[in-house]
């Protein structure tokens, strides 16, 4: 009794087992994971003070280019640390049919000087991407490139 209960369990573990196997990522999935990685190697850039690297993610088509690079160029010349916190639990990432991927999440950011200063900003922003090229087209909302020195609102 007890070998053929045995041999049952394991015959129906054998038929389960493969059926629980992950399917291949679709189009709108490859995006995604896409867009994710092109926002972490955008922030990673920035985090490093790596403004060739950062200017290789910005696309030649973003508003104000030059004016936005020279100001990020002032930011890695005060600011010695820069250290972002990207909240990907409650991301929005819009693939549209035709036009440009929008990703929308919550970030918060610390600027530190070697004097010891320190500027603290956050903000619910959504990036704009190209869908083929995954670089920055523009930014809706606050810049979190560029840190305000006014004080962030409290939460309510």
């Amino acid at each position: 009794m007890n070998r053929s209960f045995a041999a049952v369990f394991a015959l129906v573990l054998a038929l389960i087992i493969p059926s629980c196997g992950k399917s291949p990522l679709g189009k709108a999935g490859l995006q995604g994971e896409g867009t994710l990685a092109a926002i972490r190697d955008l922030t990673g850039a920035y985090e490093r003070r790596d403004l060739d690297a950062f200017l290789e993610k910005v696309a030649p088509a973003y508003p104000e280019r030059d004016a936005f690079l020279t100001s990020v160029e002032k930011i890695f010349a005060t600011y010695q640390t820069i250290q972002f916190k990207l909240h990907f639990t409650k991301i929005l990432v819009m693939v549209q049919d035709k036009g440009n991927i929008k990703a929308t999440f919550t970030w918060e950011g610390e600027w530190r000087t070697t004097g010891g200063r320190i500027v603290k900003d956050g903000a619910r922003v959504t990036l704009v991407l190209d869908p083929g090229t995954y670089k920055l087209v523009g930014i809706d909302g606050k810049n979190m490139f560029l840190p305000s020195d006014a004080p962030a609102p409290a939460r309510q």
